[in-house]
């Protein structure tokens, strides 16, 4: 496995893991206009993400995550979560512009500030209206 994981591979493996949600798996060619790269990109990056255990793929029968991909994708899309609650709850951001702004910068934001943005949220958590 890879000793960092880098913002790039958080990114495909949340796409991956979104895609295999909805279709039980993903196809190189959904990765590309979810991503929005070229197919070379994709071939590459599934090649390198293969090599380090986080999926499996064999060729026409589309790409799944292994456990630790999982993990790894389950891990940003968490991220995503409280950026954006922290934006909408706190900041008062609009949500989709909150949405889009925590799918942009949570790769990049290290995990011990993750915790920090988790700990504002459950200071300021309010009961839920009945």
């Amino acid at each position: 496995m890879t000793k960092k994981v880098t913002a790039a591979i958080e990114k495909y493996l949340e796409s991956i893991y979104k895609l295999q949600e909805k279709n039980g798996v993903a196809r190189t060619s959904e990765i590309i206009k979810l991503l929005k790269v070229v197919p070379g990109t994709v071939t590459n990056t599934v090649k390198r993400l293969k090599r380090e255990g986080l999926i499996t793929h064999k060729p026409y029968g589309g790409i799944r995550l292994t456990e630790k991909g999982r993990k790894i994708a389950l891990s940003a899309i968490r991220k995503h979560l409280l950026l954006e609650k922290l934006l909408t709850d706190i900041l008062h951001v609009e949500q989709t512009i909150a949405y889009e702004v925590a799918f942009s910068i949570g790769y990049y934001i290290p995990d011990s500030v993750i915790e920090k943005v988790e700990e504002a949220l459950e200071k300021k958590r309010t009961p839920i209206a009945s």
